[in-house]
This record gives C-alpha cells, sequence and structure tokens, in this order.
C-alpha cells in the first residue's frame, strides 16, 4: 500500500471511529454528517468522497461489527478452544464486546433502529448462530453433551438468549451488570444442553 492508500484509509477508519462513538451515543437520527465531519477533522467533502451519504457509513459499522471476530471467528488465542469451551468463551468474547467495543455498541442500536434508517443492513447473527451450531456439533463429538436433534435450532436459541440477556441489561443499567448476567444465563443454559461438570467450563 503506497503512502497515498495508507492515508486514505486511515481517514476513512478515523471517520469510522467517530461515527460509531455518534450512533452509540446519540442514535442514528441524532448523528450528523456534519458531526461526524467536525470530530474526525476530515471535513465534509472528504466524508463524503469515503462515504456518500450517512446511511452507507451506518452499513459500513454494521457488517464491520457482525463479519469479524468474536462473532463469526476463533477468538484471538483460542484457536486451541473446542466445543464447550470454546461456546463459553464466544459468548463471554461477544459479551465482552457489547460492553467495551464502541462499534459492536454502534452496530446494535443502529439495527435496532433500522426502521427509520433508509437502506437494507446486513443479518445480525448469523454467522454467530453458525458458529454457535458447529461448536455444539464438537461438543458432541468430544462426548461432552449428548446428541442434539437440531444443531442450527440450539445455536439460535443460544444467541437469541444472549441477545435478550443484553438488550434487557442495557434497558437496565446500561450494560454494567452484563457480565454477571451472561455468567447466570450459561449456568442456567449449558445444564438444558446437556453440560454437567459446570465448574470446568464456567469456574474460570
Amino acid at each position: 500500500m503506497n503512502a497515498a492508500s495508507a492515508k486514505s484509509a486511515e481517514t476513512r477508519e478515523r471517520i469510522l471511529g467517530v461515527a460509531s462513538v455518534e450512533f452509540a451515543e446519540r442514535g442514528y437520527a441524532g448523528t450528523s454528517i456534519g458531526t461526524i465531519a467536525e470530530k474526525s477533522g476530515a471535513g465534509k467533502g472528504l466524508v463524503q468522497y469515503h462515504f456518500k451519504a450517512k446511511s452507507d457509513i451506518a452499513v459500513a459499522i454494521v457488517r464491520g461489527a457482525f463479519s469479524k471476530a468474536p462473532f463469526a471467528n476463533p477468538l484471538d488465542g483460542g484457536a486451541e478452544a473446542r466445543g464447550v469451551a470454546a461456546i463459553v468463551a464466544s459468548i463471554r468474547g461477544v459479551s465482552g464486546a457489547f460492553r467495551d467495543d464502541v462499534r459492536v455498541r454502534a452496530a446494535v442500536r443502529l439495527v435496532r433502529e433500522y426502521d427509520v434508517i433508509p437502506v437494507t443492513f446486513p443479518t445480525p447473527y448469523v454467522g454467530w448462530m453458525a458458529r454457535m451450531a458447529e461448536l455444539l456439533r464438537e461438543a458432541v463429538d468430544d462426548g461432552e453433551i449428548p446428541p442434539l436433534s437440531d444443531y442450527d435450532v440450539e445455536g439460535w436459541h443460544l444467541v437469541a438468549t444472549f441477545t435478550g440477556v443484553q438488550e434487557t441489561s442495557q434497558r437496565l443499567t446500561g450494560r454494567h451488570d452484563l457480565p454477571e448476567r451472561i455468567e447466570q444465563m450459561m449456568a442456567l443454559q449449558l445444564p438444558r444442553l446437556g453440560v454437567r461438570d459446570l465448574e470446568r467450563y464456567l469456574g474460570a
């Protein structure tokens, strides 16, 4: 990548970073191209060079958030984990992203506000659901849980349960209690899947 391309990529990332903070805090309607341009130091013309409309920025944030780790891909440093251990690591990783990653928080808010945004967003969570189904199959293969009737359905429900917990945590405490609530969720859900030794997986 030459110097001009590198500078252009850096500017684009800076715009997305500022936009993520604005969308997470103010929502789509409360965020303007002008504010993003001012706070990023890029200028309105340069913002619109990279993104023709505010909705294009929103799409880029949503696509970036839900297509990368920890949603669809193995967690960094967790390639060795399989089955139930990998499910726990993935859920904890996503929980941390919801709490600490402003781009994920922005993406979640934007998806929630889809009805006022003139664009079709990439469907969230589907990659994570598929990952959960894959890990459940590993857990069965490794003898950690008994065979399941439908791995895709179980993966869907794990993700849906998580999203409900995080949404409730957001509404009631601004996600301050999310780590505790997620641990409680897993302590309830894992035995339902047939996990017997909870301490082995949740003790860490």
